[in-house]
């Protein structure tokens, strides 16, 4: 082989590397971009069909097969089944599309409490329970002997056994402002003894039913002379003097920490909690009430609602400052910074996956699975 040939020959080898070459880093090039591309998951979102603005999503309920209840005030109610959401209003039989609570009863039956009282859905179709079609319910509560316990708006609550209608507490009287209407009923539970609780959004504490007489807690003297309620006492029947010109407040294991509660939850000891306006979480023991969060620097302003895990961890949700996590030891908090839709937290609620959905201000709503937060709202 001449000179020339070899020359020709190296030409043809480099010419073929380099196209090799080139080959190979196209294909990376390619590679790589697709692998930069980020898959975008898209979540089903609970839609404002009826164009209602920064209303507050509720949780209202997991119900026997696994599906999550929310409700929008002037949009219905929805059911999340894990793929879609579906949403029920006046159009499809609901009486009223300003839902205050969702429950399910015994048989399986689904019951809405609403401005004009309470409808009932079959999985089919809605009927009125034309005992309570004037009132405006504000809770729903089904005892483990199938009684159905009413919250009524002013009106105290109503107790129904399918056939007789009773009202208890109307008559109720603060022991400081008289008659002042502390008759909203917020939240309403049934213990592992079998007490039936109720608590108050406007001043009337709590109560406790045994089945036969009601005890009533309500925060001490001390709590009302440093105007902890933020309420102008002039004017009021008061049967002990309450300018004393006390300027702090101390709360006392007798008493409950503060007289308007969002709801209630009883945790695997069989402690009752309370979410308080303004003094943090407070919780009972049977015995002694403990003032939670406060003193530890978080729920300085309150809680709206407290859910145990099924990890045993301990959700506080706020109205300010998002919700924080307590697990026995340490208080975690999570807000809009990772990932929360809103940091003004109203209700919580797990489902049998054991993820975590928040309903917020502004028609928000998230989901956490112990690493994410996903929304699921516009």
């Amino acid at each position: 082989m001449n000179w020339s040939d070899i020359k020709t020959s190296n030409f043809f080898l480099l010419a073929f590397l380099f196209f090799c070459t080139g080959c190979r880093g196209q294909a990376s090039k390619n590679h790589n971009h697709e692998n930069s591309v980020e898959k975008t998951v898209k979540y089903p979102q609970i839609v404002r069909t009826l164009g209602t603005n920064f209303q507050v999503v509720h949780c209202e309920m997991l119900d026997s097969d696994g599906n999550v209840w929310f409700s929008i005030k002037e949009d219905g109610a929805y059911r999340y089944d894990g793929k879609s959401f579906t949403n029920f209003t006046t159009k499809d039989g609901l009486s009223n599309n300003n839902v205050s609570a969702i429950i399910q009863d015994k048989s399986g039956n689904f019951l809405f409490g609403s401005d004009s009282g309470i409808c009932k859905y079959d999985g089919k179709s809605f009927t009125n329970i034309p005992i309570t079609d004037t009132l405006n319910i504000t809770s729903l509560f089904e005892d483990r002997n199938g009684i159905l316990w009413i919250g009524v708006m002013n009106k105290g609550i109503y107790r129904y056994d399918g056939t007789n209608l009773t009202n208890v507490l109307f008559k109720y009287k603060h022991p400081f402002y008289g008659d002042r209407a502390e008759k909203y009923i917020s939240d309403i539970i049934q213990d592992r003894n079998g007490n039936i609780w109720f608590s108050s959004w406007n001043g009337g504490g709590v109560w406790r039913y045994d089945g036969k007489d009601f005890k009533h807690f309500l925060p001490s003297l001390d709590y009302y002379k440093t105007n902890q309620d933020n309420r102008k006492i002039g004017g009021t029947q008061n049967a002990l003097d309450l300018n004393l010109g006390h300027k702090v407040f101390i709360q006392s294991q007798d008493y409950i920490s503060d007289d308007m509660i969002s709801s209630m939850t009883e945790d695997h000891l069989g402690n009752i909690w309370f979410a308080t306006r303004n003094h943090g979480a407070c919780r009972f023991d049977g015995k002694i009430f403990t003032e939670f969060g406060t003193k530890q620097g978080q729920l300085s302003g309150g809680a709206y609602a407290i859910l145990e895990d099924k990890k045993g961890n301990f959700w506080f949700t706020t109205e300010k400052d998002g919700v924080w996590r307590f697990d026995g030891k340490t208080l975690k908090n999570f807000n809009e910074k990772d990932g929360l839709v809103n940091n003004a937290v109203m209700n919580v609620i797990e489902d049998n996956e054991g993820n975590l959905w928040f309903g917020t201000k502004g028609s928000g709503l998230s989901r956490y699975d112990g690493k994410n937060f996903v929304t699921f709202s516009q």
